[in-house]
């Protein structure tokens, strides 16, 4: 039988996934981090919560990389 959460969850991934390479993306582009940066877990676990909180790839990049005061 057809599982909808397990489209549901594909979905969620792929939305995950390219929302994160877009946050890279502008993490790069604004000097936050070097091109071969990796991440660690806490980070990782950092950005989920930011896509699960809605925000837009430039403000999870700023949150997350950005300068802190």
């Amino acid at each position: 039988m057809f599982n909808e959460s397990k489209c549901i969850s594909l979905m969620y991934e792929q939305g995950l996934d390219q929302w994160t390479r877009a946050c890279y993306h502008e993490a790069v582009e604004a000097k936050f981090i070097n091109p071969t940066y990796y991440p660690d877990p806490a980070t990782i676990r950092r950005l989920r919560g930011y896509f699960g909180a809605g925000l837009s790839p430039i403000e999870a990049a700023q949150a997350c990389f950005g300068h802190r005061h």
